[in-house]
């Protein structure tokens, strides 16, 4: 496992583009300040018309369906009633990863004597090449076994051409653990995503990422976060491979970053605790 771990730092460290003239942060803020461009004179018409006997709230068929509907959304986004019964539903948050052979962020058991909340604090260093690098700090708050608060702060610096620039992404979220397996722990979060220096401007963001506890103490992590700012999109994705020491790990892997017409492809390489 360690030889994994260390072949998969080097190859995302040799992939790396060691040299760029490219003033990225520059273009991304440029295209997320600049007026968008919109359709004018377009008009669409909304008829008045409508069926009285396909509307009416009384129309069994139309309950019944409205009433599929919300328990299959239920089902999908929260719980089906056949999970219900299983051990999932009773999962409790692990007071760190791994820290039984079998066991991830949630484990198993019938006791009370357990962890209520978990604080996860892990800040990883960025770099696409020389010049353009960056830190990325999250911390993530788990509480009543399902929910989460993940607070994130990004900050990208670049010097091409002896001009000096940085970019700093805020997003707060709010997750709800779907998946609480021993081995995978999957989780979808709505919340805000603000860009701040020239840009100062925020915007609706979601989430969705996965943990797969593959065998202690590793760990692989997928992450992504979206959101759309003066109609751009910003996202980041991030995938990092975990080594696991007791409540400490370490990270290494890749992460992407869409801001506006800015494409940014990093290495990571980072620490995080839980508490």
């Amino acid at each position: 496992m360690k030889a994994l771990f260390i072949t998969f730092i080097l190859v995302f460290y040799f992939s790396i583009t060691c040299f760029s003239q490219e003033r990225k942060l520059d273009k991304a803020k440029k295209s997320l300040t600049e007026e968008s461009e919109e359709n004018s004179g377009y008009t669409q018409s909304i008829s008045t018309s409508t069926n009285e006997n396909i509307i009416s709230s009384g129309n069994i068929f139309i309950d019944i369906i409205g009433t599929f509907a919300f328990y299959l959304t239920y089902g999908v986004l929260i719980e089906s009633p056949p999970e219900m019964n299983t051990k999932m539903h009773d999962a409790e948050i692990s007071e760190y990863p791994f820290k039984n052979a079998k066991s991830g962020n949630y484990f198993y058991t019938d006791s009370t004597n357990y962890k209520l909340v978990r604080f996860d604090i892990s800040n990883n260093f960025v770099i696409e090449n020389k010049n353009l690098y960056g830190n990325d700090l999250n911390i993530d708050f788990r509480f009543i076994k399902r929910m989460g608060v993940e607070v994130n702060y990004l900050q990208l610096f670049e010097k091409v051409g002896g001009i000096s620039d940085n970019l700093s992404i805020f997003s707060a979220m709010v997750n709800y653990h779907r998946i609480r397996i021993q081995r995978l722990d999957v989780w979808y979060g709505l919340g805000v995503m603000y860009v701040g220096n020239t840009v100062n401007k925020a915007g609706f963001s979601y989430g969705i990422g996965a943990e797969w506890f593959i065998k202690k103490p590793i760990s692989l992590l997928a992450t992504f976060k979206g959101s759309s700012i003066n109609q751009r999109s910003v996202n980041k994705t991030k995938l990092l491979l975990k080594y696991h020491l007791k409540n400490y790990q370490i990270s290494s892997g890749y992460q992407h970053f869409t801001i506006g017409d800015a494409s940014i492809n990093a290495f990571s390489l980072g620490a995080g605790a839980s508490f």
